[in-house]
């Protein structure tokens, strides 16, 4: 409930100055009333209120109106399959925006992370300005330089050379900045996670909530970021190095481990999930407007028995029917998570029925249709789902994981591998164990393509896989397949494959970005495979 109070506060009371990064031709948000930075955060509860809201700015990059960025992330894999015309889905999952500049859910992000990013230099140039505790003091500068160091992870992932505001902006001065490398892009992530490790406690400090970033999450980021790097690196050995320290250094923590069941993760099997024993780092939601999950509605079934989802549903993607079939033959618990049945039409009729989804052949017993009248054939994701809060409130709340435990295993076990045929294979077969899957050996090739196909049972519809195949350079193998069986499947909504992305793809930068900053160039076009 604190961290809901504080996230409330946030929309209610910060005003964030101008940011020189987002353009000026977003008319869907709403616009800030300017507030000088200097003049209004002068308490220690005044520089709280602004890292609340540069948490919520973060949450924003996934979700409310631009949850569709992790359906676009989803549908350019293997992982997702577009259930509905509507946002161009099928158009997406074809690859046909692989240089565009104006088109999809990534475009949002570019925007919502330097205003997260501006929000974070908000609180890191007044919090040593500010009469409080050092303790105090260094837990705020702590969770805001993760905050800004992940944002910038995640914008060179699927940018490259970023700009690096280190301070705030205040007024029109100074807005027009230009980029960095790619390697002083990461240098910077990793030296601001660095400086909050060094700042922060760890998860169950007394008197730090448990939903705060905490040195673990920290260590779990780093691990993360040195793979990534060391990915797209040949597998540079000194970065496969580090992310095995830093991800040790969160096995070592004994904060952390995996819960019993896969599902208990998710808020749909398990009212406790949230910030449970696995959860490093997760999106806070409450049932509260604007504090709601939007991930819920806009990928539930679209025509629904809202007795038994708990509120109504949008349709735009799925998780793909290969997949599901993939994972149940092969005994794989983890398709649990994935919705394969349900009672009731949900078309406001007194009629129900019960819904089997025929894995053998992509389709629901008896039809199920969206509200367009098109017949599902993909399964769908519990992960996102909340039946618990009442239908009438209509703001459903399950929170969305950022940073597990698992992750950090499979981390581990990769650079471990990679490192030293065999290695890592304890923390992999942690991962296969909890899935009912037996431990498994091999050569060093095949552990690392089974670490690999881990991760795609272990994340589906997180927004992880994608960067996980494209760092491997598998997500155009992958992606064409999905698409060549989806055609001879008869599968509605999937088509050609137009485009395959190589290793080193990269978003275009928002054209109404790029118009903005005049200091900004442009990534060149992709070229395909």
């Amino acid at each position: 409930m604190k961290a809901l109070k504080y996230l409330m506060v946030s929309v209610a009371f910060f005003t964030a100055a101008v940011s020189g990064f987002t353009s000026c031709t977003d008319l869907e948000e709403t616009p800030y009333t300017f507030i000088d930075p200097n003049s209004y955060y002068t308490t220690e509860a005044e520089v709280e209120t602004a890292l609340m809201a540069t948490y919520n700015r973060f949450r924003r990059i996934y979700s409310g109106n631009n949850s569709l960025y992790i359906a676009h992330l989803e549908l350019l894999t293997e992982q997702g399959w577009p259930n509905y015309t509507k946002d161009n889905m099928d158009a997406i999952s074809k690859w046909a925006y692989a240089n565009d500049a104006s088109t999809g859910g990534v475009m949002k992000v570019w925007g919502y992370a330097y205003e997260c990013i501006n929000r974070a230099n908000i609180v890191l140039g007044r919090a040593d300005q500010v009469a409080m505790s050092e303790e105090s003091r260094n837990r705020i500068k702590g969770q805001a330089l993760f905050l800004r160091g992940y944002t910038f992870f995640h914008l060179l992932r699927l940018w490259g050379g970023i700009p690096l505001p280190l301070t705030y902006t205040n007024g029109i001065d100074g807005l027009e900045k230009p980029r960095a490398t790619i390697e002083e892009s990461y240098e910077q992530a990793i030296q601001d996670i660095e400086d909050a490790a060094a700042l922060l406690p760890e998860k169950g400090a007394a008197n730090y909530d448990v939903w705060r970033i905490s040195k673990g999450a920290c260590h779990a980021a780093l691990g993360q970021i040195y793979l990534y790097r060391a990915s797209m690196n040949n597998n540079n050995t000194e970065y496969l190095t580090k992310s095995q320290s830093y991800s040790k250094m969160v096995i070592d923590s004994k904060k952390y481990s995996l819960m019993p069941n896969f599902t208990d993760n998710f808020y749909w099997f398990n009212t406790n999930a949230k910030n449970n024993a696995e959860s490093i780092f997760e999106l806070q939601y409450s049932a509260q407007s604007g504090q709601s999950n939007n991930m819920h509605i806009r990928f539930g079934l679209g025509r629904t028995n809202n007795a038994f989802f708990g509120c109504y549903q949008y349709c735009r993607f799925g998780v793909s029917g290969f997949l599901y079939k993939e994972m149940v033959d092969n005994g794989d618990k983890r398709a649990e998570a994935l919705l394969s049945y349900f009672n009731g039409d949900g078309d406001g009729s007194k009629v129900t029925r019960d819904h089997y989804y025929i894995k053998d052949e992509f389709r629901w017993e008896p039809k199920v249709t969206n509200d367009k009248g098109g017949e599902h054939m993909c399964v769908f994701n519990l992960k996102y789902f909340d039946r618990h809060t009442d239908y009438n409130l209509q703001q459903p709340c399950a929170n969305f994981g950022i940073l597990r435990y698992a992750d950090v295993l499979l981390n581990y076990a990769e650079a471990s591998n990679l490192l030293k045929a065999g290695d890592g294979l304890n923390e992999l077969n942690q991962i296969r164990s909890r899935a009912g899957l037996a431990a498994f050996s091999g050569s060093q090739a095949e552990i690392d393509n089974d670490i690999l196909n881990q991760r795609r049972y272990e994340f589906v519809g997180e927004a992880k896989v994608y960067f996980d195949e494209l760092r491997k350079d598998k997500i155009a193998e992958f992606a064409a397949d999905k698409c060549k069986r989806g055609v001879e499947e008869g599968i509605i909504y999937i088509s050609d494959l137009v485009f395959k992305a190589k290793k080193d793809y990269l978003f275009k930068i928002p054209q109404g970005d790029l118009d903005g900053n005049k200091a900004l160039e442009q990534n060149p076009d992709n070229v395909s495979k």
